[in-house]
């Protein structure tokens, strides 16, 4: 949802659903005893999906008997009150307690409502409280995600995702690198070695931008009214915000007689979505697709702005931004939203019905691409399926820029960080090469990959491109074979390889496929690896025997995540490892021994990590590290078995590091949080 206050306007009305109220309230008794009234089984019931339902209906009985409402209680009356009188209100408390208080299990609402004394309310801080759950439960639904922003196909939607969405008439999506929060402001100074900065300077935290977002069209993949004969009457409507300054609702005009394969146009004077102020780290949107029926088109919007007024209040009084990662919390936010008012409309199902709903947050890097491609398309796919063509005519969004900073551990522990000169806007990549340690980042002004080198003094060399080659992800580097062997994957989502010897690259080679996210490069027994994220979401790895890379092997692993691998080999042991963050957040880690990869568990269910983890090895030893939900950098030793992570004291950081051993000494290179 949004996350800015704005008001309501003259949407509301007192125009209600004309809909006998007896008829609704039998409709209320039949969905929370678990059927509908045409038969249907019981309702899918979750731990928190729908606990702005429980804590309307919960406050509605609260009322009815006498009690004040919690402040959010009173929040979600207020939303009901926008198409409830009081009164019916009231009666929908009613039935809620006397179905709660026959025994059964109450459908709809999680089954924690039902055992809540009436004296007892639900308040904001039980929300917060039950955050973490709530968020966790949000991440792990497979009608939500988070979309990495860099990926080549982010402007095609996941298979498994849509199917979810069709089936819940309900998506959540945040496009974003993982870890992404709003407010992140960069704060790095000029150095030698960058170009002089153009557009894509990096501006302070106070910087905002004028962005403004229009609905041009949308298209008709299948109608509603394909299911029964007959054509649609659709309508849109959206609440967006972005974080600074009031925020926009929308409701288009009716389009009437919809029929699949057509494409409609917004009418020129009511298409704009938003136009207004942002920081550049955060716009949010909740948009519906409407079939209308015979209703007041007013209510149903009047409704979906009431709710997204008290979202706006409830995040303020939340202050989410202090949680475990801004996307992760909003995703949990957005579907507490998004199931209320999809549960809510079941009530009404006999008039103006949802389509399809979907909330989607957008992060700092895909706004700063959106704000150079100039369009993009978000597809509803529910009762109908619909792309929605929107276009972006606002200022040009700057890439996050970050300094970034050296970091050392020898055995008496961590030496002071000290700031390079060198900015980028992913992770850089280290390997040891030639005795010296190289790096790889991308240049904030247009992307292009850079290279420098260190002596063992700590003296770096000045930046360099690597040939023409530009990226949205992190590059790779490892050693073999007296050359220092590199990786990318480009704009296109082919993945581009290239070696470095005598001072000089060489021509690139192109890997068949299409790939997400950065690839990850190591050396075990003489012989370079790659793994790669592959568009079905399936981890592949290549060898390269010194003359060329192999086809791409699939890696035998299920897991599922959302950015790229670490890779490091535990050499006196003839293992490469091979270690990821999961959807959930755990650290996941297999090995392989020459061909196959062997699941070797979650060192530990407690680390939590917010971007994809680093690994570096010396001999035996290996070093896992990890940015924390709390941006901190946490680091976990191998020896034979895991211990415990421990906290780096003060480093604090965007993503994950780079991490090579170079003579003796751990050796890290991250972009730094803004202070």
């Amino acid at each position: 949802m949004t996350t800015d206050s704005f008001d309501m306007g003259s949407a509301v009305t007192e125009q209600k659903v004309d809909q006998p109220e007896q008829d609704r309230l039998e409709r209320v008794r039949s969905l929370l005893s678990g059927t509908t009234p045409d038969g249907a089984g019981p309702q899918a019931q979750s731990a928190y999906g729908n606990v702005l339902m429980g804590v309307f209906l919960h406050g509605a009985d609260r009322l009815r008997q006498g009690h004040e409402p919690t402040d959010l209680e009173q929040l979600m009356l207020d939303v009901a009150g926008s198409v409830l009188s009081k009164e019916e209100t009231q009666a929908w408390g009613r039935v809620y307690r006397e179905v709660a208080d026959s025994g059964a299990a109450v459908a709809v609402v999680p089954q924690a409502f039902a055992n809540r004394p009436v004296s007892e309310g639900y308040a904001v801080a039980d929300l917060r409280n039950d955050l973490p759950d709530i968020v966790a439960e949000a991440m792990s639904a497979p009608n939500t995600q988070i979309v990495d922003p860099c990926r080549s196909d982010r402007d095609s939607e996941d298979p498994a995702f849509l199917e979810a969405m069709r089936t819940a008439k309900f998506g959540v999506s945040a496009f974003a690198i993982t870890g992404e929060t709003a407010g992140f402001g960069s704060t790095a100074t000029e150095g030698s070695g960058q170009p002089a900065a153009d557009k894509d300077a990096e501006a302070d935290a106070t910087t905002t931008y004028r962005a403004k977002l229009e609905a041009e069209s949308f298209y008709v993949h299948r109608a509603v009214g394909d299911r029964w004969g007959g054509s649609d009457e659709i309508l849109w409507t959206a609440a967006v915000g972005a974080g600074v300054g009031a925020g926009r609702t929308f409701c288009s005009q009716e389009f009437g007689n919809v029929d699949k394969g057509d494409e409609r146009s917004f009418a020129s004077g009511n298409r704009v979505l938003f136009d207004g102020a942002t920081s550049g780290n955060y716009l949010g949107a909740s948009i519906v697709c409407w079939e209308v029926d015979d209703t007041n088109d007013e209510w149903w919007a009047a409704l979906h702005e009431a709710l997204n007024k008290a979202m706006d209040a409830i995040n303020f009084l939340l202050d989410f931004d202090n949680y475990w990662g801004f996307f992760p919390t909003w995703v949990g936010i957005a579907t507490t939203a998004g199931s209320f008012l999809a549960a809510f409309a079941q009530f009404f199902q006999n008039k103006s019905d949802i389509s399809c709903q979907r909330a989607i947050g957008l992060g700092r890097h895909e706004l700063a691409i959106l704000s150079r491609t100039g369009r993009t398309s978000w597809r509803f796919d529910g009762d109908g399926c619909h792309d929605l063509r929107v276009k972006y005519t606002g200022d040009q969004v700057p890439f996050a820029v970050g300094a970034l900073e050296h970091a050392v551990r020898t055995r008496a522990g961590w030496e002071t960080p000290r700031t390079l000169p060198f900015k980028s806007i992913t992770t850089p990549a280290l390997a040891e090469h030639d005795n010296r340690l190289y790096i790889a980042y991308l240049r904030p002004e247009d992307q292009r990959v850079m290279w420098a080198s260190m002596d063992p003094a700590g003296t770096w060399t000045a930046p360099a491109p690597i040939h023409s080659d530009t990226s949205f992800y992190a590059p790779a580097l490892t050693h073999a074979r007296n050359k220092l062997y590199y990786a990318v994957t480009g704009k296109d989502g082919k993945v581009y390889t290239r070696t470095f010897a005598s001072g000089t690259w060489s021509g690139h080679s192109v890997m068949p496929s299409i790939a997400q996210y950065s690839p990850a490069l190591a050396t075990y027994e003489g012989q370079p690896w790659m793994v790669s994220v592959h568009l079905d979401d399936t981890l592949y790895y290549a060898r390269h025997d010194g003359t060329a890379w192999s086809r791409w092997l699939w890696d035998d692993l299920t897991w599922r995540v959302n950015t790229h691998v670490a890779l490091a080999p535990r050499t006196n042991r003839s293992r490469l490892w091979c270690v990821a963050t999961g959807r959930d957040q755990k650290i996941y880690t297999s090995i392989n021994g020459g061909g196959v990869w062997v699941n070797e568990g979650i060192p530990n269910h407690n680390w939590r990590a917010s971007h994809a983890p680093a690994l570096a090895s010396q001999g035996d030893e290996m070093t896992l590290l990890f940015r924390g939900s709390d941006a901190s950098l946490w680091s976990a030793e191998y020896n034979g078995s895991w211990a415990g992570a421990q906290k780096v004291a003060g480093i604090t950081l965007t993503e994950t590091p780079a991490a090579e051993y170079f003579r003796g000494k751990l050796h890290i290179l991250y972009r730094r949080t803004a202070s």
